[in-house]
């Protein structure tokens, strides 16, 4: 999709005539048909107005697969370095490591859920994270969801023990 083409296509999402356009972002409404056709390309300082009128990132207008809050939200600098690192990598290890981070945001989702006073919960989950941090080089892919699995069974099972 070309420049001009997102553009257009932004605006008629947000349900915005070129004219309400020109009032939102200051870039007259003569010029944004211009640039929506691609007779001509704007400036870099148009772009951010025309972008911010559309109340997008600018990245998102000039790069395809970038979400239209920007490139990258990430505050964690050293996060984000990992994760340039990791596409780079074969897409099978890029699968285990989506479902190893997905396997920690669902135990850390489960544990804000319950909010257990347990100690005894909070020590086995804390046990079985740290066998997955100690041994995720030899575990599977199948495994690893497999210790997951088993840890959301075993929330299920406090929870019927406490409601029973």
């Amino acid at each position: 999709m070309t420049l001009g083409e997102k553009i257009k296509l932004l605006r008629k999402e947000k349900g915005l005539s070129q004219y309400t356009l020109e009032k939102k972002s200051g870039v007259n409404a003569k010029l944004l048909s211009k640039y929506e056709t691609g007779r001509i390309i704007p400036t870099a300082d148009t772009l951010k107005k025309i972008a911010e009128g559309l109340e997008i990132s600018a990245d998102y207008l000039i790069f395809d697969n970038v979400p239209k809050d920007g490139l990258s939200q990430l505050k964690d600098l050293e996060l984000f370095e990992k994760f340039k690192e990791l596409e780079r990598m074969d897409p099978e290890i890029r699968i285990m490591i989506k479902n190893l981070i997905d396997a920690v945001i669902i135990k850390s989702k489960v544990e804000q859920a319950i909010k257990s006073t347990q100690e005894p919960w909070e020590t086995r989950m804390r046990k079985t994270l740290s066998k997955l941090r100690e041994g995720a080089k030899v575990f599977s892919e199948e495994e690893i969801m497999r210790i997951v699995d088993d840890a959301v069974e075993a929330v299920r099972l406090e929870e019927h023990k406490k409601a029973g």
